[in-house]
């Protein structure tokens, strides 16, 4: 009786000492980062930020929205990312499954039939089976800091999903938005051609009517042929542009039809406010990673340290045979203590502080990045509608100024080269201002991806 109680009161400490045994190394505590209390270039700071806004009702094109549901169902590269998650998932639970007890069975059968001395045989029956359990106990706390770094795992690899997911969304939405800025250019291009065959049209008359030279016409020729030459080019780039959204939302090379203009791509509503730079650390995935990076790295530091100290496991076997004994029980403990590694572990554990100590750099890194990068949004917004409204002023005038040369060369006030030279610099502005309007709508969509925005 007293046996049995000792023997449970041995058991009842071991557990105590399992649940609340210490743990060697540094708790974790966030960083503090200084963030400032307001992006450079934003007028306020207010906490509204342009990233709560959802991306349905950023992108206001219905075609455009559909892209970017198909890609978020099956893009590859996302789908990657849910598998390593999955990955990460089962690493942790298999760490996880090291703070408890393992327990196996065996069995075994045996037959044996031999000689005796006495000219007769000898034959008997065998059969036994074991239960093994075999428990490592925590009691510095080396397993549950390996299962704290293992959970920090898996939550920066959701974080990294999380990441590829609203880079898809701002990839696809830039993608469709240069695909419309190619077609915008060849319809441009196509017009400019139709203008310059009506006006080689209007010069062959003109010299048939002897009122210009053949040179007035062999100049017509060279611009129209100049013009056409940028036909397949903006084809070429439209081609390549609707394979490479169609890779992205994980479908094969084919066309993509687009809906609304340019200037109708994004909800006129929206604002483009920045909030405060403080949010950036909740709401950023790649901030949110580079965290529980440093979250598992400082675990490690407790792994390395705990490794340096004695470890104690137990192994108990229960088993009955059918030969000899019956029943069969034994306990056994084991402790090992590192005595001499040739600076083995001490190694290890600088090589963790010092990881430490890079992730650290590294999360200070990430947050400032992102703080510019939001900056860079908020200044780029800014100065492209200014260009924007410059480039429309320029396309007018341009017209204005090829309207009049047309005008005076009919009427012989001017030379064929003053409307080449006219069309020259409205083609010109008509691209530019095309570009400008897509680097605006760009500008929308780094700075919603800066923000951290459309993933929660």
């Amino acid at each position: 009786m007293i046996k049995r109680y000792a023997s449970a009161g041995l058991t009842m400490a071991l557990l105590m000492l399992f649940i609340f045994g210490c743990k060697v190394g540094p708790n974790y505590k966030q960083p503090d980062i200084p963030t400032g209390d307001q992006y450079r270039f934003a007028e306020t700071s207010d906490s509204a930020s342009f990233a709560d806004t959802t991306w349905t009702y950023v992108f206001r094109d219905t075609i455009l929205q559909q892209l970017i549901r198909q890609g978020l169902e099956y893009n590859f590269d996302l789908l990657m990312t849910i598998e390593r998650v999955n990955q990460a998932r089962a690493a942790f639970k298999n760490v996880r499954a090291d703070l408890w007890p393992s327990l196996g069975a065996s069995g075994a059968a045996a037959y044996n039939k031999s000689q005796s001395p006495a000219g007769g045989t000898v034959e008997y029956h065998d059969f036994n089976v074991t239960a093994n359990l075999s428990w490592e106990l925590d009691i510095w706390g080396k397993l549950r800091r390996a299962k704290e770094s293992a959970l920090a795992d898996l939550l920066a690899q959701e974080a990294y999903r999380q990441s590829v997911y609203i880079t898809l969304i701002a990839n696809i939405a830039s993608g469709y938005f240069n695909l419309v800025e190619y077609q915008d250019e060849l319809q441009i291009t196509r017009y400019n051609v139709i203008i310059r065959e009506e006006a080689l049209s209007l010069v062959k008359f003109k010299m048939m009517a002897g009122t210009v030279s053949g040179l007035v016409v062999a100049q017509a020729e060279a611009e129209l042929a100049s013009i056409k030459t940028q036909v397949p080019l903006f084809e070429k780039a439209v081609g390549m542009q609707e394979n490479a959204l169609r890779l992205l939302v994980g479908q094969l090379p084919g066309e993509v039809i687009t809906g609304d203009s340019i200037i109708n791509q994004i909800n006129p509503s929206v604002i483009p406010e920045a909030g405060i730079p403080a949010q950036l650390i909740t709401r950023r995935p790649d901030i949110i990673q580079a965290e529980q990076t440093l979250i598992s790295a400082n675990a490690q530091i407790g792994v390395a340290r705990a490794s340096m100290l004695p470890t104690l496991s137990i192994s108990a076997d229960l088993g009955y045979s059918t030969l000899g004994a019956g029943m069969i029980a034994s306990t056994v403990g084991n402790l090992v203590a590192p005595i001499f590694s040739f600076g083995k572990l001490k190694a290890n554990l600088r090589k963790a502080q010092a990881y430490h100590e890079e992730m650290l750099l590294n999360y200070q890194k990430t947050i400032y990045t992102a703080i510019g990068e939001v900056s860079n949004g908020m200044l780029s917004i800014e100065k492209q509608r200014v260009i924007v409204e410059e480039n429309n002023l320029l396309v007018a005038a341009a017209q204005t100024s090829f309207d009049l040369s047309n005008q005076l060369f009919n009427a012989g006030y001017a030379s064929y080269l003053d409307v080449i030279n006219a069309q020259r610099r409205l083609y010109e502005a008509q691209i530019q201002l095309s570009l400008a309007q897509t680097d605006d709508l760009l500008g929308f969509v780094n700075l919603y991806l800066a923000l951290g925005g459309g993933w929660k």
